[in-house]
């Protein structure tokens, strides 16, 4: 009897625990704005920019 009441019971926090798992995930890809996205984009090919400059300068 005890370890069967001790089996629902992990079952139980398991279901909790999957639970608890799915919010986070769901939360998580919500976390930036458009905004940042969009301006860690510009900075990205900003950077990228710079640097294709650069590697022409010093070819050319």
């Amino acid at each position: 009897m005890a370890n069967e009441q001790e089996i629902r019971e992990i079952k139980e926090s398991i279901i909790k625990l999957e639970a608890q798992v799915a919010e986070l995930k769901a939360g998580s890809r919500g976390a930036r704005s458009n905004l940042a996205r969009f301006g860690i984009g510009f900075l990205i090919v900003f950077v990228m920019l710079i640097i294709s400059v650069g590697v022409i300068q010093f070819i050319g």
